[in-house]
């Protein structure tokens, strides 16, 4: 009956704790120290962890433990129990009640550093330069091997008397006397380097501590949005200018059916009607002489058939007097004359009319030009313009730009939703139910004199 007692009292006490729970608030604080080699490599690895419990009552706390070992409990009036992948931690806290426990870690640093050193620009081991004069550059290179984001913060400080630094831009500096405070960033995703190039007239290694928090950068993605709304935009420019493309060569084709070809002889009518017109007055201006020509001869006939009396040049006479008499009464000069004036108009309007024509045609070819122009580019008025086929090319060519660009993004905001759901109370050794976590890691190098 005895021994009944104490186990219905501790199960008394578990029911009270869990009928409490709700009302703690718990906070699991890993913070993990790690000692690296001159060669990043790491030399040995601890892990404290701080354990805050807030709020009144009993409280029964379950701890993952499957990658911690050596645990030393560094808190008075808490009952640890260890199993093999478990911690119990049973208590009571009034207010606040901190647990402190020590051990090391069993899992692998989610960082990787590797480390070297370059004396007076050559690859070199500390042994080589340690206590020697010239310069020094030390490059952190880090790497992530879990697929986490981390934000590195570099620090170190040493004397200006002992050495300067020769790449300030990259640091932020804080000058305290002689002491020079030097703090740098990273983010490898997954690889990132740190650079310290030193100079001095005994050179060394200062220590220098990397502090390593699981974060997010700060990546704005909120452009993808914009972005998006640009591309969609820009679809729709696409599909304008290949509409107006297909209107463009819709006009220049019915130009090219409908345009009229004109016979070559036509052309050179204006040319012929003026030759006729020229010969026409030729023949009138021949005509002229002749009335003169036959007057002699026809006072010739006369003074002959009166001299004579023949037969033969009294009918001569009567002939001649008949040609002349019809002559007189028919200027055919005149008449040839009118007819040359005749084929000259009709040349002077031939002639309007083909100017008119090749006006029209000029201008349809001007037209022609300009479509031509504004579809496939070209030089106008000692400009080059890009044509609308080009402009296609181009636009295309930033559509593609601009859709890689959103993918990335896409992936982007996919990778930080990764990160966020991974990150949420993240813990390096183990959970504890219903606790936020926090983790934080310091590694160091130790100063090399």
């Amino acid at each position: 009956m005895k021994k009944i007692l104490p186990i219905l009292g501790l199960i008394g006490l578990l029911f009270i704790s869990f009928s409490l729970g709700s009302s703690f608030s718990i906070t699991n604080d890993e913070t993990v120290y790690v000692l690296l080699n001159y060669d990043g490599k790491i030399q040995k690895m601890d892990l404290v962890n701080w354990i805050e419990v807030r709020g009144r009552g009993n409280f029964f706390l379950s701890k993952d433990v499957k990658y911690f070992k050596n645990i030393d409990l560094y808190t008075e009036d808490i009952k640890m129990v260890l199993s093999s992948n478990s911690l119990k931690l049973y208590g009571t806290s009034h207010d606040v009640k901190n647990i402190y426990l020590r051990g090391v870690p069993l899992k692998k640093s989610p960082l990787e550093f590797k480390i070297t050193y370059k004396y007076n620009g050559k690859i070199s081991n500390p042994k080589e330069f340690i206590g020697k004069k010239g310069n020094l550059d030390i490059e952190v290179d880090i790497k992530t091997i879990e697929g986490l984001p981390f934000r590195i913060v570099m620090s170190t400080e040493f004397s200006a008397d002992d050495l300067n630094l020769k790449n300030p831009e990259n640091f932020m500096l804080m000058i305290l006397g002689k002491t020079v405070r030097v703090t740098g960033f990273a983010y490898p995703i997954p690889y990132g380097r740190i650079i310290l190039s030193l100079r001095g007239n005994k050179l060394r290694i200062p220590e220098i501590t990397f502090t390593a928090f699981p974060s997010i950068p700060p990546i704005d993605l909120s452009m993808a949005k914009n972005l998006k709304s640009f591309y969609t935009g820009l679809e729709g420019f696409l599909l304008l200018n290949q509409a107006h493309q297909k209107i463009l060569k819709g006009i220049l084709k019915s130009i090219e059916e409908s345009t009229p070809s004109i016979p070559q002889e036509f052309l050179t009518l204006p040319f012929t009607l003026i030759s006729y017109q020229n010969k026409a007055y030729y023949i009138a201006e021949g005509l002229k002489s002749h009335p003169i020509n036959f007057n002699k001869l026809y006072i010739y006939i006369k003074e002959r058939a009166e001299k004579k009396d023949d037969e033969e040049w009294k009918t001569a006479l009567n002939l001649a007097e008949e040609v002349k008499k019809e002559m007189e009464e028919k200027n055919f000069s005149n008449e040839i004359q009118k007819i040359g004036d005749f084929i000259g108009d009709l040349g002077f309007q031939s002639k309007k009319a083909m100017e008119l024509i090749g006006s029209s045609m000029e201008g349809l070819q001007k037209i022609e030009e300009l479509l031509n122009i504004m579809l496939y580019g070209g030089e106008l008025k000692e400009r080059k313009i890009p044509g609308l086929v080009d402009a296609e090319k181009e636009i295309k060519k930033s559509r593609d730009i601009l859709k890689n660009n959103i993918q990335e993004l896409e992936r982007g905001e996919k990778k930080i939703k990764e990160w966020e759901k991974k990150l949420k109370n993240y813990t390096f050794t183990g959970k504890i139910e219903g606790a936020k976590s926090v983790v934080r890691f310091y590694f160091k190098l130790k100063e090399m004199k």
